[in-house]
């Protein structure tokens, strides 16, 4: 999925494999389409060990979802899925997406959780964010984004930043069920975490946890570094 030469990206959102970022934070991907940002996904990984579904039915999913997300651009690294940040050329990729999109806002996986692949996205997302910025590292024109904020996956944490989704919940709830292959148990598939379906419901329990706290209906908790300036008390 192209996007016009030249112009930045709003929103772009790091997935370790296609379908975190739609599974984890795909609300807030929804709402900052919904409020006119550009937005886009970068996928470090394919997916290619996934347990259930094959590389076609995946990507048409993939590309659905996209479609969904109303996204100016969707880049695929292509790393190896269960191998991601063994080698210094994960890093230069990430940098060079980085670099190519130019976003404002960075969103990346939180660190602390099970998944080898979640954890090294998190390291290389973090240290490409200031590898990026520096003009002497690597290929590119540098560039580093103004906010990084890392989306909860199955670690729960105390967050810094909740969005309201709670606009864009029938959509999000349609967003899941894009990803048929990984959150249903199909005939001949193999039992996993996401489809004995269980995990659809804490995604919905967790939005509306986290949204009551913050006041809404559904929400997204986000971690970020230091505290969150608003420039106007109300707004």
């Amino acid at each position: 999925m192209p996007r016009p030469e030249g112009d930045a990206v709003d929103v772009v959102a790091f997935a370790p494999h296609p379908d975190d970022v739609e599974l984890f934070c795909g609300g807030t991907m929804l709402a900052a389409a919904a409020q006119g940002l550009t937005t886009a996904i970068v996928d470090l990984s394919d997916g290619e060990l996934s347990t259930n579904g094959e590389a076609t039915s995946r990507a048409r999913e993939r590309d659905e979802a996209s479609r969904l997300m109303g996204l100016t651009a969707r880049v695929a690294l292509s790393l190896p899925d269960g191998g991601l940040g063994l080698d210094a050329s994960h890093r230069e990729a990430v940098v060079g997406a980085l670099r190519d999109l130019r976003p404002r806002l960075v969103l990346a996986p939180f660190g602390d959780t099970r998944h080898p692949d979640h954890a090294e996205a998190a390291r290389l997302v973090r240290d490409a964010c200031f590898l990026a910025g520096l003009r002497r590292y690597g290929r590119g024109s540098p560039h580093r984004p103004e906010r990084v904020y890392r989306y909860m996956l199955h670690t729960p944490f105390e967050p810094s930043v909740v969005v309201d989704v709670g606009s864009v919940w029938r959509q999000r709830c349609e967003l899941l069920r894009v990803y048929a292959s990984q959150v249903t148990r199909g005939t001949g598939d193999e039992p996993t975490a996401l489809n004995d379906g269980s995990f659809v419901a804490m995604l919905e329990a967790r939005a509306v946890h986290y949204g009551s706290l913050a006041g809404v209906t559904h929400g997204e908790p986000f971690d970020a570094d230091g505290p969150v300036l608003l420039k106007e008390l109300l707004g």
